[in-house]
C-alpha cells in the first residue's frame, strides 16, 4: 500500500479538481496511465465512486440491477437476482467463473434485496417535485454480499466487539454493498452507495457494523423562462445551472444479535443503520450544500444587478453632460 500511495493520492487530487459529471471519463484516463501496474489501477477504481449504471438480468425476466466495482469481474457484472454474470464469464484459472457468495450468504442476499427494494419504493418510488419539472423518474436498487477472509473475521472478533472474544461457533462476519439509483435523465440523478462491514458476534452477543456511505448527486434545474412557457426542459441547452458532487460519511454502530440462523437480525440492524445515515446525509445536503449554493447564487445576481444599475447611471450622466456641452457650444457659436 505504501508503494502505491503516491500515484493514488495524485490521481485523487486530480479527480477532486475536475467536473464531477465527468468523473468516469477522467477515471478511465488515469487508469490507462496506470496500466503498467494493474493493482494500483484496481485500487483506484475501488476508491472512486462514479455514477451507477443499470444492467438487465435476462435470466430473471429482465429485472434490472446496478453495476459497480463490488459485482464486477473484468467487463462482466453479477446480477443479485439470478447470481449469474452478464455478459457470461468463461471459466478459467483466474476467476473460476466469477466470485459468488456462499450458500448461507446467498440466501441472506436475496432476502436483503427484497427488503431493500421496499425501502427504495418508500423513499424513491413516489412522485416528487422532480416529476413536475422533468417527468416521471425511475429508481433501481441492488444488494451484494460477499464472504470475508478468515483473517478479517478473526480481527473483528478480537477487536470489533469492544469486549469478549469470538469463538468458532459465532456467526462469521461478512461484507455487503447496498446501492440505490434514482435517475430522471443524464443530468439529474441521485446515487446512494452504502458499504457495510459486519464483524463476528462476540461473547456478549454483540456485532459491530462499520458503514461507509457515499451520495452522488447531479441537479440541472430548468431555466425559469422554460418552466413558465412550458418548453421542453429535458434539453441541456434549456438549463443554465448545475449542482453536482458527492459526500462520504463513515459511521460505526454496535447492535445486539440474537441466535438467528437465517441472519434476519442483520437485516433489521443494517436496514435501520442505513436509513438513519442516509436520512441525515439527505438533510445535510438540503440544509447545507443546496441552500448555501442558492445563497451564493442569489448574492452574485444581486451584485450583478447592482453593477448594471451603476453602469446605466454613469452612461446616463455622460449623455446629459454631452448634451449640455453641445448646447453651450451652439450658444457660443450663435453669439459670434
Amino acid at each position: 500500500m505504501s508503494s502505491s500511495s503516491t500515484p493514488i493520492k495524485s490521481c485523487l487530487d486530480i479527480l477532486r479538481r475536475t467536473d464531477p459529471r465527468d468523473t468516469k471519463k477522467h477515471l478511465d484516463g488515469l487508469a490507462t496511465l496506470l496500466s503498467n501496474d494493474t493493482d494500483v489501477a484496481d485500487e483506484l477504481y475501488q476508491r472512486v465512486d462514479v455514477p451507477l449504471k443499470v444492467g438487465e438480468d435476462d435470466k430473471a425476466d429482465g429485472r434490472k440491477f446496478l453495476l459497480c466495482e463490488h459485482n464486477r469481474v473484468g467487463d462482466s457484472h453479477r446480477s443479485p437476482w439470478s447470481n449469474e454474470y452478464f455478459p457470461p464469464l468463461l471459466d478459467d484459472a483466474n476467476n473460476n467463473g466469477g466470485f459468488r457468495p456462499s450458500e448461507r450468504l446467498r440466501s441472506l442476499e436475496l432476502h436483503f434485496g427484497e427488503v431493500f427494494d421496499v425501502y427504495r419504493t418508500l423513499y424513491y418510488g413516489k412522485s416528487s417535485y422532480r416529476t413536475l419539472y422533468y417527468g416521471k423518474s425511475s429508481s433501481v436498487c441492488s444488494v451484494y454480499l460477499w464472504d470475508k477472509d478468515t483473517s478479517d473475521n478473526t480481527t473483528m472478533a478480537e477487536g470489533g466487539g469492544g469486549g469478549g472474544e469470538g469463538t468458532t461457533s459465532d456467526p462469521v462476519g461478512f461484507a455487503g454493498c447496498f446501492l440505490i439509483q434514482n435517475r430522471v435523465d443524464d443530468g439529474n440523478y441521485w446515487n446512494s452507495v452504502h458499504v457495510v462491514d459486519a464483524g463476528r458476534v462476540d461473547g456478549r452477543g454483540m456485532c459491530t457494523y462499520e458503514l461507509t456511505s457515499t451520495i452522488l448527486i447531479s441537479i440541472t434545474p430548468p431555466s425559469s423562462s422554460s418552466s413558465s412557457s412550458g418548453a421542453d426542459t429535458s434539453s441541456p441547452s434549456q438549463s443554465t445551472t448545475n449542482v453536482s458532487g458527492s459526500i462520504t460519511r463513515q459511521n460505526s454502530r454496535e447492535c445486539k444479535v440474537d441466535d438467528d440462523d437465517d441472519g434476519n437480525i442483520h437485516i433489521v440492524n443494517i436496514g435501520k443503520f442505513i436509513e438513519d445515515v442516509e436520512s441525515g446525509m439527505r438533510s445535510e445536503l438540503d440544509s447545507l450544500y443546496v441552500q448555501k449554493t442558492r445563497t451564493v447564487l442569489e448574492t452574485i445576481r444581486k451584485e450583478r444587478r447592482s453593477g448594471e444599475r451603476s453602469t446605466r447611471g454613469q452612461e446616463h450622466t455622460k449623455v446629459l453632460n454631452d448634451a449640455v456641452l453641445a448646447m453651450a457650444m451652439n450658444r457660443k457659436a450663435n453669439l459670434k
